[in-house]
């Protein structure tokens, strides 16, 4: 118990000095202001002990819970008797495939699964899936079970990016929460082409199966916007992979880092960050609050190996007021396994123990069943979903998904007994009757259609089911949901035209199924390679001295075609943008835009190309 509060003290101590690296700014032509990786670990601090019910009240009943006073929400909730305890997870068998392969085994994967139990026992869930085999990596997809997953509903996507804009390539990695009216789902997406670079976005709903809005950096509807914002080199994997939970008025929101470093390397890790839930603008105001776990492979001295442990889902136990997170070890490979951590704060995290008896070889990106809040209640029965290759198949994507419940208790001592254990050896067994033949996906025969003004954009229309097949439906019954009407007007035979040279997001939807595709206007005489003008993604970094990874400035550029990428190194030097510190005794930058910190204080960096400038500063603390 002394150590423990020791822990905690020290914990206090490190999350003032990290409170001290503020808040972000936003401004018009930046996508997203985001706090800096921070290089120390958080230790252990106290929170506050409350309970959000996840029930759909009103606003009104929500707003009045959240007044209370911390006693009054977790009145008789809290067991004290099990503070000093630790948690033990056991699955309950080996569970059942909600999603498994077709056909011939073809690749195909529901992977990542967001679960919530809703107060009448159905299920909500959410999964990433491939997108549309040619320009989208991923969507997201929604399935509903009214009997406690005894059987699903028909599956539909919910999310897919919006062509030219900063989440084009791929949304994956769902995690989905409830507050105050909305469901909040946090995804991964990126411009890269290799699929680097990625960053946190976030989409809200008033129904779980959409229609889903983004992010802009102000509200939501407008071209997408990261909550969380990679700032390392341009080879690194980047941020992404959330996972929320609401204690209180606060949200925790979890992300994976892979980066690198001149130091130590590759560097893998789980941030969380922390913002008031009330503020309608909580997505802007994001506070770093330290590094849960650095996941990189230990060394041979070291009491455990990491390999290739992934994405975490992380959950809040009503009964005893601690935070656990599951992720997978090793995954894909034949001993791999499910993980899981417990924390007194939500903040700094212990690993408790592996689980492999009933995990089937080849797992990977795993999710736990909770409220809407993301919590556990004491009563409440709990699923583990998670993604699977099975033994002896290393094709890639080729996975089924698995839900396998679990009891959750606790012991005096931590449990790893399950640690080193032997898993489940078997091949996926195909089942064609888990897939729909209903239409999931409206699509189009191109994402992005560029015209001159006065010109008809023609757009072929068709209805895509789980097996990727697409049957073609007239254009006449799909409505035109949103379009910008300073660029496009809408004619009577259901056709857009182009008015003027610009961009425009255009929405389509029919029987409920909805997708955002872009039309460019351009003139006759536009250049592909020149650049219109390029912005900075974060126009504010917040950095220490010892900065566990590579930071760099990554200009996104848009380019005369209205087409939008990150620059690389090669793009700087041939179009000559330059980076130049105010104060070089503060932080360095080199002509690739790679910044160096020197000691505390603040420098301003300054971007700048023919045509083009922009700002960014800096803030480094010890």
């Amino acid at each position: 118990m002394i150590i423990r509060r020791i822990k905690k003290l020290i914990g206090v101590i490190v999350l003032i000095s990290a409170a001290i690296l503020g808040g972000c700014s936003h401004e018009d032509d930046s996508l997203l202001q985001q706090e800096s990786v921070e290089s120390n670990e958080t230790g252990e601090t106290e929170i506050s002990e409350t309970k959000v019910d996840g029930s759909e009240d009103t606003n009104d009943e929500i707003n009045a819970e959240t007044d209370k006073s911390d006693d009054e929400v977790t009145d008789g909730i809290y067991d004290s008797s099990l503070t000093d305890k630790h948690v033990r997870f056991r699955l309950e068998g080996s569970g059942e495939d909600v999603f498994a392969l077709w056909g011939n085994g073809r690749a195909d994967y529901r992977y990542g699964p967001s679960i919530i139990q809703n107060e009448d026992g159905s299920i909500d869930a959410w999964f990433a899936s491939p997108g549309d085999s040619r320009k989208e990596y991923d969507w997201i997809t929604y399935r509903h079970s009214d009997d406690g997953g005894d059987t699903w509903g028909e599956e539909k996507v919910v999310l897919s990016p919006t062509p030219e804009t900063a989440d084009y390539q791929s949304v994956c990695d769902p995690d989905v929460f409830y507050y105050n009216g909305y469901y909040y789902l946090g995804y991964t997406g990126t411009v890269n082409k290799e699929g680097l670079c990625n960053n946190v976005f976030l989409a809200r709903s008033q129904n779980p199966d959409g229609p889903y809005e983004k992010w802009d950096g102000k509200g939501w509807g407008g071209q997408p916007v990261p909550i969380v914002y990679y700032q390392g080199i341009d080879i690194g994997w980047g941020v992404g992979e959330p996972s929320f939970v609401v204690v209180g008025k606060k949200v925790y929101v979890y992300n994976t880092l892979d980066s690198f470093s001149d130091v130590y390397g590759w560097v893998r890790a789980t941030q969380v960050r922390t913002a008031d839930i009330t503020d309608p603008l909580w997505p802007s105001k994001l506070h770093f609050e330290g590094t849960s776990v650095y996941r990189n492979d230990s060394p041979d001295t070291a009491d455990y190996m990491y390999e290739d442990s992934d994405s975490w889902d992380v959950a809040y136990l009503d009964d005893s007021h601690k935070f656990v997170a599951i992720t997978t070890n090793r995954r894909f490979k034949e001993d791999s396994c499910l993980l899981y951590y417990e924390s007194y704060d939500g903040i700094s995290y212990d690993r408790v123990s592996e689980l492999n008896t009933g995990v089937i070889s080849g797992c990977h990106n795993c999710g736990l069943m909770t409220d809407k809040s993301g919590h556990i209640g004491e009563d409440d029965r709990s699923i583990i979903g998670y993604a699977y290759a099975g033994t002896g198949q290393a094709r890639w994507g080729a996975w089924a998904t698995r839900f396998v419940p679990v009891k959750i208790d606790y012991t005096d001592e931590v449990d790893n007994s399950e640690d080193g254990k032997e898993n489940l050896k078997q091949k996926i067994d195909i089942d064609e009757s888990l897939i729909s033949e209903e239409p999931i996906m409206l699509v189009t025969d191109r994402l992005t259609y560029t015209v001159s003004a006065g010109e008809t954009v023609n757009i072929k229309y068709y209805m895509m089911n789980s097996r990727r097949k697409r049957d073609r439906i007239d254009s006449d019954k799909v409505r035109i949901e949103k379009y910008d009407d300073t660029y496009l007007e809408l004619s009577d035979d259901n056709k857009l035209v182009a008015r003027r040279e610009g961009i425009a997001t255009v929405r389509v939807e029919y029987n409920g199924l909805r997708r955002d595709i872009c039309v460019k206007i351009l003139s006759d005489n536009y250049d592909d390679s020149h650049i219109r003008r390029f912005y900075p993604v974060c126009n504010r970094y917040d950095i220490s001295i010892n900065e566990p990874v590579i930071l760099k400035i990554r200009p996104m550029a848009v380019f005369d075609d209205y087409e939008i990428h990150e620059l690389s190194g090669y793009e700087i030097n041939s179009n000559n943008i330059t980076f130049r510190s105010s104060n070089p005794y503060v932080c360095t930058v080199e002509k690739d835009g790679r910044i160096t910190p020197i000691q505390e204080g603040t420098s301003v960096i300054t971007i700048e190309a023919e045509d083009c400038k922009y700002t960014l500063e800096i803030y480094v603390v010890q």
